[in-house]
C-alpha cells in the first residue's frame, strides 16, 4: 500500500471513533449494535494502518499528530462506554430491587408485604 493512503486510513478510523463517541454521548438512545460495529471498523482500519507502517517508508510527521489526537478520542469513547455500562448496571439493579424482575426479564412472584393476621 502506498504511503499516501496512510492518512486516509487514519481519517477513516477517526471518523468511526467519532461516530461511536457521538452515539455513546446519549447512552439511552444508543443503538449498541451500531456502536460496536463502528468501533470494530475503527479497529480494522487501525490494524491496517499498523500493518502498512511496517512495510512502508518513514511515516510523515503529521500522521503522528493525527494518531495522538485519535488516541485521545479513543480514551474519551472508552470513558463514555464505561459510564453507559455503569448506568445500565444501575438501571438493572433498580429494576430488580423495585419491580421484582430477574436479569433475563422474567417476573418474580409477588411477595406479600406486612403481616397476615388470622384473628382479625
Amino acid at each position: 500500500m502506498p504511503e499516501r493512503d496512510l492518512p486516509g486510513l487514519l481519517a477513516a478510523a477517526a471518523t468511526r471513533v467519532r461516530g461511536a463517541r457521538a452515539l455513546l454521548a446519549r447512552p439511552r438512545a444508543c443503538c449498541l449494535d451500531e456502536c460496536v460495529t463502528l468501533l470494530r471498523e475503527a479497529q480494522g482500519y487501525l490494524e491496517w494502518l499498523r500493518d502498512s507502517l511496517g512495510n512502508g517508508g518513514p511515516a510523515r510527521r503529521d500522521l503522528r499528530a493525527q494518531a495522538v489526537a485519535l488516541a485521545g478520542e479513543i480514551r474519551q469513547a472508552g470513558i463514555l462506554l464505561e459510564r453507559a455500562a455503569r448506568g445500565g448496571r444501575h438501571w438493572l439493579d433498580r429494576l430488580q430491587s423495585s419491580a421484582g424482575y430477574t436479569a433475563a426479564g422474567a417476573c418474580l412472584p409477588l411477595r406479600p408485604r406486612g403481616r397476615i393476621s388470622f384473628l382479625g
